[in-house]
């Protein structure tokens, strides 16, 4: 009896004692672990995917939790989960439980969209970091729009496209939105074994054409290299019109052509040109903040302005153009049917302008303004360049000078000690930069408000890191890592005018319901003053 008495007493203990512990395990509701739908994903830009947590135990009493991303210029995370690939590249989505620190994670990996095999007539959107394989001749035609969007690679072929060898032509009859980005720029390009030294002046393209009937253009952030091929009797822009009609011309980067346009580039890159980088014989135009270097193979402007034409043209770095910075007239007028080329350039930094110029066809160096058009040069930091501002008859004849109402002054002039060996250069007598900064020399513009140095090495403008004093005056090749900002004590921090209104500084120039508006004069010389 005491036996089964014992072992009722035994039993009914183990009941209470493993009873009370599995009520107790089915009261605990923290959180003992999460765990997210996927681990890794693989996202184009712009697309999204959501993902869920699963929480351990499942009916976990705070399910509270917080989202993140650890590269979120990659990919984005919302509070839902919402995961939204933003550009190519690597990101990790963390999430947290907000009870206990609990953590699951997710790679996402987003590559660039699919590439893209376009010819003909286009529109709509090229679409973020896309890869646009360009086999013929491209036309946005009238009254629709094509959009660019960040990072989005142009890359244009080079084969000739009939038995003329005619090269391809990007020509725009309605209108052209192009929106890179710094970190992601929109890119006009040749195919990558192209993309070598031996081709910087190879024109294996034609370029960007707006025609007599596109209404608006803008860049911004673009990067346009290898342009300039030579039109032939079958080019589009000849049969077009928009060049010579018997073909063998050199086309540039960009050109427009309708006087009632509206055409903004800026913060842009121009490169490896066979001819000018910006030839515009029509619209109103800002060109402020772009970056032109090696342009022009035999001749060439970094901004050439015709007839029909208002243009306010600031904070451009131009470094070697073959001939110059600016090249500014009212040709093309065409018995005034076009309106008078009215043109503001000011606060912009020329280098080396003019050397490359054949030199046997001297002409220009940084500024050159002629027939009658109407100018305002000013606060332009012009260094190592073949020439000062030129205008022939400045101020007296405006048949082959500028508008006698015209100003080119408040201009920093300096050389350094670079010289040119070219024979016709020693001839010429222009073999340093400061030769063609003294008085007597054929159409150079002197004003009274103009800073000149006295000699080689005198008022330099004390770059951050430029190699003023030596570098070669025929060099095109530009070093990303050069500073043009001027250090503390430049003598160009001050003497610029500053007390005058660009066209489009007040109502703007509005592209795609955007108002753009011309950056106001600054009291420095150049670009760019003080960091």
């Amino acid at each position: 009896m005491k036996k089964i008495r014992l072992s009722f007493m035994l039993l009914a203990t183990a009941t209470l004692l493993f009873g009370g512990c599995s009520k107790d395990a089915e009261d605990d509701l923290s959180i003992k672990g999460i765990a997210l739908s996927k681990t890794a994903l693989t996202l184009k830009p712009g697309a999204s995917e959501t993902l869920t947590v699963t929480f351990f135990p499942e009916n976990a009493a705070n399910k509270n939790v917080t989202w993140s991303s650890q590269n979120e210029d990659v990919a984005s995370v919302g509070n839902d989960g919402a995961v939204i690939a933003l550009k190519p590249g690597s990101a990790t989505i963390v999430v947290t439980a907000a009870e206990n620190g609990e953590k699951a994670t997710c790679s996402v990996t987003v590559t660039l969209n699919d590439p893209v095999t376009k010819a003909g007539e286009v529109e709509g959107v090229w679409e973020k970091y896309s890869v646009i394989n360009v086999t013929g001749h491209i036309h946005v035609p009238a009254g629709k729009t094509l959009t660019i969007e960040e990072g989005v690679e142009v890359i244009v072929g080079t084969d000739g496209q009939d038995a003329n060898d005619t090269k391809i032509e990007f020509i725009v009859n309605g209108n052209l939105y192009c929106y890179g980005s710094e970190e992601a720029p929109v890119t006009f390009t040749v195919p990558a074994d192209k993309r070598k030294p031996e081709n910087y002046f190879a024109r294996l393209w034609g370029g960007i054409i707006g025609s007599g009937t596109c209404g608006e253009i803008i860049f911004d952030h673009i990067l346009v290299e290898y342009t300039g091929a030579v039109t032939t009797r079958t080019s589009p822009s000849v049969v077009a019109g928009l060049f010579k009609p018997a073909g063998g011309e050199g086309m540039v980067a960009f050109n427009t052509n309708n006087p009632a346009g509206r055409y903004v580039i800026v913060n842009s890159t121009f490169r490896y040109t066979g001819e000018d980088a910006i030839y515009v014989q029509g619209g109103s135009c800002i060109f402020a903040g772009n970056l032109f270097y090696a342009v022009g193979e035999a001749g060439g402007e970094a901004i050439n302005v015709k007839a029909g034409c208002k243009v306010d043209a600031t904070r451009n770095l131009m470094y070697s153009p073959n001939t110059n910075g600016f090249k500014l007239s009212n040709s093309g007028a065409d018995g005034g049917a076009r309106f008078q080329a009215q043109i503001n350039a000011y606060n912009n930094t020329i280098v080396n302008s003019g050397w490359r110029r054949d030199p046997n066809k001297p002409k220009g160096g940084s500024v050159w303004a002629e027939s009658g058009c109407l100018v305002n040069v000013y606060n332009n930091l012009i260094v190592n360049s073949m020439f000062a501002a030129k205008a022939p008859n400045f101020g007296i004849d405006a048949t082959d000078g500028p508008d006698l109402n015209s100003k080119i002054d408040y201009n920093y002039y300096a050389s350094g000690n670079a010289q040119s060996a070219i024979p016709q250069h020693i001839a010429n007598g222009t073999v340093l930069a400061f030769d063609g900064f003294k008085p007597g020399v054929a159409d150079v513009v002197y004003s009274e408000h103009d800073v000149r140095g006295n000699a080689a090495g005198d008022k330099d403008p004390l770059f951050v890191n430029f190699p003023f004093a030596d570098n070669p005056v025929l060099s095109y090749s530009y070093d990303e890592a050069w500073d043009f900002h001027l250090q503390s004590g430049s003598p160009a921090l001050s003497g610029a005018k500053a007390d005058f209104t660009p066209y489009f500084a007040g109502s703007g120039i509005t592209i795609n319901g955007k108002v753009y508006k011309s950056p106001a004069p600054a009291s420095h010389f150049g670009v760019l003053g003080t960091k």
